[in-house]
């Protein structure tokens, strides 16, 4: 049995309905101009979309703006900047959700309601990429209008794993037409990203820099996956490996952190060799562990953790939290010193 990749599934559902909530702005990462740390892609970061019939080179993105190690960097509230944004309406607020996703909720130059959700190191699906046959700023695009009030416009960034700056709007029952504005920001977030933009200044101990499949060695994943696991990459911070009903991931992200360390009334604290790691076990047709690391967290409650989960089809006799708890001390050491 073939197992549908839980990730995966969660871009395809935000592909269905247009995700533009926010919520803290770049936890715990300070900006900068200052120069990067970078970690290496590994040879096992490429797509394994069933799909995928493309012939480019794997990891060769359309142009060095847009590779993995360097976008992973860029603070996506400045590529939409105030100048960017005003070329459509007038900016509000910026609200940041994850590493690579920012939004503005503002209004256009008829005062009329334009969400704008940015999205770097979008995982496309080869199927996107075959209908990118517009152009943006000298790159492929593909636009999906879900509603009048909907629109999606993807640039195509790197076409093996399949990668884009993914634009979404949102105009409301209000609203104009969605997909010019789109085209448009998109454009200015093309020019950003190649000239200079604004960087994380990363805190110690701070995961975003880190590829996720590079990280993970192949013998960290033979059980339960097999002898042949899968991997594919999601956007620029998580990693998933699939064997024969069954699944590992990765995930870097920012989040708040309780005082306490309670992040779920069911969690295990769990002793990963000096790091304490907290599990909750999910049960269902997909029973999944997954097991949150706190890497770095300031003064305001915000951070980034290392999430490291374990799942399998009911069938599939294993102990998740155990398998996902080994991934953990296998990878943990090899990730920035706090």
């Amino acid at each position: 049995m073939h197992v549908v990749l839980r990730f995966r599934a969660t871009a395809l559902v935000a592909a269905a309905a247009l995700l533009l909530a926010g919520c803290a702005t770049g936890p715990g990462l300070a900006k900068t101009h200052s120069a990067r740390r970078t970690v290496a892609a590994g040879s096992e970061a490429t797509s394994t979309d069933p799909t995928v019939g493309s012939t480019a080179q794997p990891n060769k993105p359309a142009d060095p703006a847009f590779a993995a190690e360097r976008l992973r960097l860029v603070d996506p509230c400045a590529v939409i900047s105030k100048d960017v944004l005003e070329t459509v309406g007038t900016p509000s607020r910026y609200t940041s959700s994850s590493y690579t996703r920012c939004s503005n909720y503002m209004k256009d130059k008829a005062g009329k309601t334009l969400n704008v959700t940015l999205d770097l190191g979008y995982s496309l699906l080869s199927t996107e990429v075959r209908k990118a046959t517009k152009q943006i700023a000298g790159l492929k695009s593909v636009e999906q209008k879900l509603n009048s009030s909907a629109c999606f416009v993807s640039v195509v960034t790197q076409e093996d794993p399949p990668q884009a700056v993914r634009v979404q709007i949102g105009t409301g029952t209000d609203g104009a037409e969605p997909c010019d504005p789109g085209r448009k920001i998109a454009e200015g977030v093309v020019r950003k990203l190649k000239g200079n933009p604004q960087r994380y200044n990363p805190p110690k101990g701070s995961p975003v820099e880190v590829d996720p499949c590079a990280v993970v060695e192949k013998a960290d994943l033979v059980n339960p996956l097999g002898t042949t696991p899968r991997a594919q990459s999601f956007g620029l911070h998580a990693c998933s490996w699939s064997g024969q009903s069954a699944q590992l991931q990765l995930d870097f992200k920012t989040m708040r952190i309780p005082n306490d360390l309670r992040f779920n009334d069911k969690q295990t604290e769990l002793d990963l060799g000096g790091v304490k790691g907290y599990a909750v076990f999910k049960d269902g047709p997909f029973p999944t562990c997954d097991l949150v690391v706190v890497r770095t967290r300031d003064s305001s409650g915000s951070g980034e953790v290392a999430q490291f989960s374990a799942a399998g089809s009911k069938e599939k006799e294993f102990d998740r939290c155990q398998v996902a708890a080994g991934l953990a001390k296998a990878v943990l050491p090899k990730l920035p010193k706090a």
